[in-house]
Formats: C-alpha cells, structure tokens, sequence
C-alpha cells in the first residue's frame, strides 16, 4: 500500500515543521495507525506534494517534518470543469462528490430547480467527502464547492462568452454522437448541467433554449443524478489528453 495522503491548508517547504491536529491527527494515529519516525504525504494545490517524517507524537496531536518535494503545483493539470446538480438524498449525493472528485471536476455547484426535492445542501459535509477523494485520488487541488442557488440565478449570471454549458436533456435525438459532440470542446472552461430526479420542467427547458447552452443526451434510459453526473464527466474526459 502506498503512503497515506492528507490535505493541509497549510504553508509547505522542505525543512519545515508543522503541528497537526483535530481530524487529520485522528486520521494518521487512530486509523491509520501511523507512529514516529514514520512517513507520510502532505500536499495542498499551492505548494504542491511533500514526503514528511513524524518526529513527535503526542495525545492530541503530532509534529512532523517535511522531507522532500515529491511534486510540484503544476504537475496537475485539471481542465476546467464544472457540475451544476441538484441536491439529492445523502448518500447518493456522497456518492456524486466523492467520483466527480475522483474525475478531475474542478467546481461543484449545487442549484434549485422546480422539481427539486431536496431544498438545503450541507456544504461542510461535502467538502468533507470531496477532501477525502481527493486525498485518494492523487489530486492536489479540492473542487470548490459554491453556495446553493436557483436555477435562475445560475443561468442568468452563467458566463457564456467565456464557458461551454452543457445540459442534459432526455428529449435530444438518441441518435446523436455525445461523444463527438463534447469532443469539440476539448480543454476548454466548460460546464455540465445535470436535472433532479424529476427533471427539468418545461419553463426551464425554455429558458435553456435560449441561451447558447448545448442539450446532448446518455441514451434512451432515464439515469439516476449520480449517475447522469459521473456519466457526462467520463464521456468528457475521453476525449481529454
């Protein structure tokens, strides 16, 4: 098994010190099990990856020293990539952050359609998830994850001159090629729009049709949100270097 990985918000540079403590020093003592003189992997998108050594460990929390810079910042090179879902029950929407996470997503953006269900979204518990699947991933970077809004708001402020959206509608001919379609717009800022469970009503539809935003379709069945949302970001990334 490969070394542990946690995020720290943290400066990182080589030679230097830091405590750790709370949930991450949980993570590494309890877990993890880890001891002294042991190592692990400290990383964060701002200064990149580091080797570190514990050098102390005490009841509530621990030292260690960073080692050696195993990558740098630029080594990740995410496109610029957006979800806008819905939110749905917890679980599945764990489920959501935690693989769009894991395939490079680099916003997640929770709205409120007329068919909503669920109306409230708990961001810290969704940044909890999106850490932890970074932190396996081998990502440096956490998705941001932007406050809830409305499907209105969110489409009257989308930036259409400097971004693709993408939406899903299952009204699309079948027949079309999606992966050919999203192909065009290889590496550049693009957002996929996903609907609730009981999809788009037809006033959103309209609102939709006239702005550049681009209708595509996964085929003739009707997809659960989680997986309409790893479907469209899968298909994306084929076509991604």
């Amino acid at each position: 098994m490969g070394k542990i990985r946690v995020y720290s918000n943290k400066n990182l540079r080589i030679s230097s010190l830091l405590r750790i403590e709370d949930d991450d020093f949980h993570y590494i003592k309890n877990v993890m099990r880890l001891k002294k003189d042991e190592h692990f992997i400290l990383f964060n998108a701002t200064d990149g990856e580091f080797d570190c050594n514990i050098i102390e460990l005490n009841k509530k929390d621990l030292k260690v020293q960073i080692e050696t810079q195993l990558r740098t910042p630029s080594s990740e090179n995410l496109n610029d990539t957006e979800l806008i879902f819905t939110p749905i029950r917890h679980q599945r929407q764990d489920f959501l952050i935690e693989k769009a996470t894991e395939l490079g997503i680099k916003t997640l953006s929770p709205i409120l359609t007329k068919n909503t269900s669920i109306k409230d979204i708990n961001i810290e518990r969704a940044n909890t998830i999106a850490k932890e699947a970074t932190e396996q991933s081998r990502r440096l970077s956490i998705p941001n994850i932007t406050p809830l809004t409305s499907f209105n708001e969110k489409i009257a402020k989308f930036d259409f001159n400097n971004r693709i959206l993408i939406y899903l509608d299952e009204r699309q001919n079948n027949n079309q090629n999606t992966v050919d379609i999203l192909r065009k717009y290889k590496g550049k800022p693009i957002s996929f729009l996903i609907g609730p469970e009981g999809g788009f009503d037809e006033n959103e539809f309209e609102i939709l049709s006239k702005t550049p935003a681009i209708g595509i379709t996964l085929g003739k069945l009707i997809l659960r949100a989680e997986t309409a949302g790893i479907s469209i970001i899968s298909l994306y990334n084929i076509g991604i270097d």
